[in-house]
């Protein structure tokens, strides 16, 4: 009798574990699924990624590393949709908790960059909002005073303050700087978005430039080049002697 109760509970342990794992296993595809649409700049994957932690995702590092993953992604893809108050929020301005992953604190550092409008006229404001930045870059650095990114977007940050702390002492509230209006990005593409990417900035040809000038050369499809029987003519080589 002993036997069959140790032998159904190992069962039911075995199969506890295993239903576990196969929905582990199914968060880790939709993740690895999601972050590949991310790479194409598909910002729109975040739908197929389960909020829900499960029993192994609560567990330490490296067994419960896959929740953790997904909730990086869910900030890039947050980030790079410019819905910057929702990342701004993490840096405990609502009183809300601060996440304790640093590349989280990262992502919600660098949105408080993109929201604290730098080039706006009003530079005493401009000051006070990137104190507040460089303060979110100190906080991931205390973190992981390793993260190399978050050491260069620091340094970035306290010399534009400065230069905005100069401009607001020098010109004084008479001097106001022009609004610039932006410039629409072009579309390059009808699959990609406009505007900057986690891949960088848009290429374009140089102002002015002539592209009519430029031929595009592209190779010859299988059906064109067999009905071409003839082959194209070659320079004439003269036999020396």
């Amino acid at each position: 009798m002993k036997r069959v109760v140790v032998g159904s509970i190992v069962a039911i342990l075995l199969f506890a574990g295993g239903i576990a794992s196969w929905r582990e296993a199914r968060q880790t595809r939709q993740l690895a699924a999601a972050h590949e649409r991310l790479a194409t700049l598909h910002y729109d994957a975040m739908e197929g990624v389960s909020q829900a932690r499960g029993f192994l995702g609560r567990l330490p590092w490296p067994i419960g590393s896959g929740a953790e993953d997904a909730e990086r992604y869910r900030a890039t893809v947050v980030y790079w949709q410019s819905r910057y108050t929702a990342l701004t929020d993490m840096l405990g301005a609502t009183g809300a908790p601060a996440p304790n992953d640093p590349d989280i604190l990262l992502m919600a550092a660098n949105a408080a960059f993109r929201s604290s409008s730098p080039q706006a006229a009003d530079k005493k404001a401009v000051v006070d909002r990137l104190d507040g930045v460089m303060q979110a870059y100190a906080d991931v650095l205390r973190k992981a005073p390793s993260l190399g990114d978050a050491a260069f977007n620091y340094e970035v940050v306290a010399r534009l303050r400065d230069a905005a702390s100069r401009a607001a002492a020098g010109r004084g509230a008479r001097d106001r700087d022009k609004k610039v209006a932006p410039k629409p990005a072009e579309s390059v593409s009808i699959d990609l978005p406009s505007g900057p990417t986690l891949h960088g900035l848009p290429g374009a040809p140089p102002e002015g430039t002539d592209m009519s000038t430029f031929k595009t050369v592209t190779p010859m499809r299988y059906d064109e080049r067999e009905d071409q029987t003839e082959p194209g003519r070659g320079k004439e080589f003269k036999r020396k002697g």
